[in-house]
């Protein structure tokens, strides 16, 4: 047991947690910022959606596709971010919260926040195919407190032939409110794929120890290696996965972005994240909140690929 490991344990005694196999001493590292565009720039005036608000973004037929929380269309853009190109419909009142692709089946899956389904707040997903066309529409049977608050972000999985949706909660232990931000019980919800819906089947625990205040984005790669963002804490969390048993199983890195020469937050508004290569993502900012500081305007509503 290291040093660290021991006084961890040693805390846990006083507090009455306990000391649980699985919570782990994380890593910090800083991210390098390889390239980046503001959407703008890219989708230019050529729509009636004036501003794009990133919510996800997945790696695709070798393409980046991106989805907005203010409006129901996706974006495209090639690998070099040259050019860009808004599909679907324009649909009012509707946008998404995540993206990913099915690649088993050659789909893709937009989630919508908790919405009213016969008394029940659950998430709905939006199953579309290659140019984004509405095939069906699916609820995730997992209760949420109230509306708009919900899976921030998904992404899939197959084990033993069986599809799977893993779907991340934005608050802490799937909480709304205060009780969302105490750090330490992120949660990523497991749904199967069955002939006519999305089955719970399972809870992935986050590592006690990260100390995220809440989550935005989540992908795997195919060697099972997680990669979950943060708002507020502009980073990413790399980590392998126990498809067996649905649990973290190393000690993982939280991957920080880089701050201004102040030592100031810039990408204070980080939302999905996507896989590349075993060293490379793609991640998009949010549009910058009324209350945030003057400097998360330089990076918002952008995109960014990032090595680690």
């Amino acid at each position: 047991m290291t040093t660290e490991r021991f006084l961890v344990c040693l805390l846990s005694i006083f507090t009455t947690f306990g000391c649980p196999a699985e919570e782990y001493i994380i890593r910090s590292s800083a991210l390098n910022v390889v390239n980046e565009k503001n959407l703008h720039e890219l989708l230019g005036d050529t729509s009636k959606e004036k501003h794009h608000e990133p919510s996800g973004v997945v790696f695709a037929n070798n393409s980046f596709y991106i989805a907005f929380d203010n409006h129901s269309r996706v974006a495209r853009i090639d690998i070099d971010l040259h050019e860009a190109k808004l599909l679907g419909t324009a649909k009012n009142g509707i946008g998404y919260e995540g993206i990913t692709y099915d690649r088993v089946n050659s789909k893709f899956y937009l989630i919508e926040e908790s919405n009213d389904n016969d008394g029940a707040m659950n998430a709905r997903i939006n199953i579309v195919n290659n140019e984004l066309a509405l095939e069906k529409k699916k609820w995730l049977k997992y209760n949420f407190q109230g509306k708009n608050k919900g899976f921030e972000g998904i992404t899939t999985v197959v084990k033993d032939n069986n599809l799977y949706l893993l779907a991340l909660c934005e608050g802490n232990d799937c909480d709304a409110g205060a009780a969302s931000k105490i750090y330490g019980a992120g949660r990523i919800k497991v749904f199967e794929k069955k002939r006519k819906k999305w089955k719970y089947v399972a809870s992935i625990r986050l590592p006690q120890t990260l100390e995220f205040i809440d989550y935005s984005g989540i992908d795997i790669n195919s060697d099972n290696m997680l990669a979950i963002t943060s708002q507020e804490s502009s980073a990413i969390f790399v980590a392998g996965l126990d498809l067996n048993n649905w649990k973290v199983i190393d000690d993982g890195v939280v991957y920080r972005f880089p701050k201004d020469m102040n030592g100031n937050v810039l990408y204070c508004n980080i939302e999905g994240v996507s896989w590349i290569a075993t060293d490379r993502l793609v991640t998009v900012s949010d549009a910058k909140k009324g209350y945030q500081h003057e400097q998360c305007k330089k990076k918002e509503q952008s995109i960014h690929i990032v090595s680690i």
